[in-house]
């Protein structure tokens, strides 16, 4: 269900209660996520509306900390499931001090990155059961989803050609 969130916030507790808009942007590599964020979000702010821009990992002080340990190429090897944990306490700072008091102020939020890359990444492309990845994430999320994901599809080889420089992640096959 759509901005569902299993805990005591007023969007839960009060359905008349209106909660903003909750958008995200998904992808591999290069696919354009975050020009395609940039741009509606400026669509949306000259229709006059209130808009948070943010992204994951690494959108709050303790999600910049995660996101240099599992992005940093000197952090070495990590265990499937650590990294999987780090990424979930990521989503839960994001979830609990950005996306949510933004949602329930009614702004719209929209996201370069949320659940769906967890799936994708540490789920189908570690040794991890996706289930269990997908229960992690959504416990640690409340069970928050946005309104509407957008799925940009574009060839891996394409998408990697558009930057220079990887980071642990994109370093590996």
């Amino acid at each position: 269900m759509a901005g569902r969130r299993t805990s005591s916030s007023r969007c839960a507790a009060d359905p008349d209660y209106f909660c903003g808009l909750f958008v995200c942007f998904e992808g591999g590599e290069g696919a354009g996520k975050s020009t395609q964020s940039l741009l509606l979000r400026q669509w949306l702010v000259e229709r006059g509306h209130n808009v948070l821009l943010t992204f994951e990992p690494g959108d709050t002080e303790v999600g910049q900390e995660l996101r240099r340990i599992v992005l940093d190429p000197a952090t070495g090897e990590l265990s499937d499931r650590t990294e999987a944990l780090l990424y979930a306490a990521d989503k839960a700072e994001h979830v609990d001090h950005v996306v949510l008091p933004a949602l329930e102020r009614g702004d719209v939020v929209i996201t370069d990155r949320y659940v769906d890359s967890t799936l994708a990444y540490q789920g189908a492309g570690r040794t991890l059961d996706v289930a269990e990845v997908e229960a992690v994430a959504r416990w640690a999320t409340g069970d928050l989803r946005p309104h509407l994901t957008v799925v940009l599809d574009l060839a891996p080889e394409a998408g990697f050609g558009r930057f220079t420089g990887r980071d642990r992640i994109e370093g590996q096959s």
